[in-house]
C-alpha cells in the first residue's frame, strides 16, 4: 500500500506538477509566517487570512480530481483508498512546503519565539504543513468522491446563513471575521454576477459594444468560477491590507506585505488562468460557431475585468471589515503599497488571459474531445 500511495504521488508529480507544487509553495508561506509571528495568543493571527488563502489556491479543481477518480473507480478503488492516496499527496506537499518554510526561516531569523525550545519550534511548524496540506486536499477530495457536487450556483452554505452567523460571532471572537466576512463576500459577488446581467452589460458595453450583452450572459452562466476567483483576489487584497495598516513591528510587517504580494500574484495569476484554461472548450465553441478572434479576445477580457477590478474592490471594502474587527493598533501604510498590489493584480491577470488566448488560438475542433 504505500508503494502503491508513493508510485501515485509520484505520478501526480509528474503529470501535475502544480497540483502539489503550488501546495508546497502555498504551506511554505504559511509556516514562514508562523515563524514571525509566533505562537502567541493573538485573537486574530495574521497568518489566519494567509492560510485560508492558500487552502482556497491549494484545493485540486473539480476536473482534475473527476479525472483521477474516474481512473480509480474504473480500476475498483474503494473510498478508504482514495482518502489514504489523497493524505499521501498532502503529507507530501506539506511537508515540502514545511521543510522549505522553516529553511526560510532560519534564513531570516524568525524562529526565535520565547518559551519554546527551538527544535520544537520546528518540529511544530513541520507538523503544521501537513495540516495545511490536509485542508485543501481532503475535503475537496471526500466531496467529489461521496457527494455529486453541483457544477454551478451558490455556495452550498450559503441557504443556511452560515456567513452571517459568523460575522455575529465575531464581536465575541473577531477571527471568525476572517472566515464570515469573506463567506458573505462570495454570496454577495456570486448573486450578483448571475442576476445582475443587465448592470454588467452597461459596463461592458463602451469596451465591447455589441458584445456586451451575450458577454453579461456567459459571465451570468460561469458566476460559480467568476465569483471563487474574485473571492480569492479580494482575500490577498484584504489580507494586504490588514498587514499593512496594523502595527505588529517591522520585520513582521515586511515579511506579511511581501507575502500578501506573492499570494495576490498567485490569486490573480495562475488560479485564475486554470479557471480560465477550463473555459477553453466554450471558446473553442464559439470560434468554431464563426467567432472572430477579437469576440472570443473579449470573453476572455471581460472574465479579466470582473476578476482583477471586483476582486481589488471588494478586497479594500474586505480588508476594512477585517481591520474593525481585529481591533488592532493602526499605522500609515507604506508610500505606494496599495499601487504595487493593484499593478501586481492587473498584471497577473492580464497575462493569465493572454496566455489563455495564446492556447485558445491554437485549439482545433478536434480538440473538443479532449475536454
Amino acid at each position: 500500500m504505500i508503494a502503491a500511495m508513493a508510485l501515485w504521488v509520484g505520478g501526480i508529480a509528474r503529470v501535475r506538477p502544480a497540483r502539489l507544487g503550488v501546495s508546497a509553495a502555498g504551506v511554505a508561506i504559511v509556516v514562514t509566517l508562523l515563524a514571525v509571528h509566533g505562537w502567541t495568543g493573538n485573537p486574530a493571527p495574521p497568518w489566519v487570512p494567509a492560510m485560508a488563502l492558500v487552502v482556497l489556491l491549494a484545493t485540486p479543481s473539480e476536473r482534475s480530481l473527476r479525472s483521477d477518480q474516474d481512473l480509480l473507480r474504473a480500476r475498483g478503488a474503494t473510498g478508504g483508498q482514495v482518502l489514504a492516496l489523497a493524505s499521501a499527496e498532502a503529507v507530501a506537499a506539506g511537508l515540502a512546503g514545511g521543510v522549505a518554510g522553516v529553511l526560510l526561516s532560519l534564513a531570516g531569523g524568525f524562529l526565535a519565539t520565547p518559551d519554546v525550545p527551538l527544535v520544537w519550534e520546528i518540529v511544530l511548524l513541520l507538523l503544521a504543513g501537513p495540516v495545511v496540506a490536509a485542508l485543501a486536499f481532503l475535503p475537496a477530495v471526500l466531496r467529489e468522491w461521496y457527494f455529486v457536487p453541483a457544477d454551478d450556483g451558490p455556495p452550498w452554505w450559503s441557504p443556511y446563513g452560515l456567513d452571517i452567523l459568523l460575522l455575529a460571532l465575531a464581536f465575541f471572537w473577531p477571527l471568525l471575521g476572517w472566515a464570515g466576512g469573506t463567506m458573505l463576500l462570495w454570496r454577495l459577488v456570486e448573486l450578483g454576477l448571475r442576476k445582475g446581467k443587465r448592470v454588467i452589460g452597461g459596463v461592458l458595453r463602451p469596451l465591447v459594444s455589441g458584445l456586451a450583452g451575450v458577454l453579461a450572459l456567459s459571465i451570468s452562466w460561469r458566476s460559480a468560477m467568476l465569483a471563487r476567483s474574485v473571492v480569492l483576489v479580494a482575500l490577498a487584497v484584504a489580507f494586504a491590507i490588514s498587514t499593512a495598516f496594523t502595527r505588529d513591528g517591522c520585520d513582521a510587517a515586511t515579511v506579511d506585505m511581501l507575502a500578501s504580494l506573492v499570494l495576490a500574484a498567485a490569486a490573480a495569476g495562475p488560479s485564475f488562468g486554470l479557471a480560465l484554461n477550463e473555459r477553453r472548450r466554450d471558446l473553442l465553441i464559439v470560434s468554431t460557431l464563426g467567432g472572430k478572434r477579437r469576440q472570443v479576445a473579449a470573453f476572455i477580457a471581460g472574465d479579466a475585468l470582473i476578476v482583477g477590478v471586483g476582486g481589488l474592490i471588494a478586497g479594500h471594502l474586505l480588508g476594512v471589515l477585517f481591520i474593525l474587527f481585529a481591533q488592532v493598533e493602526r499605522t500609515p501604510s507604506p508610500h505606494g503599497y496599495f499601487g504595487l498590489l493593484a499593478a501586481v493584480v492587473l498584471v497577473s491577470c492580464v497575462a493569465a488571459s493572454a496566455r489563455i488566448a495564446q492556447l485558445a488560438a491554437r485549439d482545433e475542433v478536434s480538440d473538443l474531445r479532449d475536454y
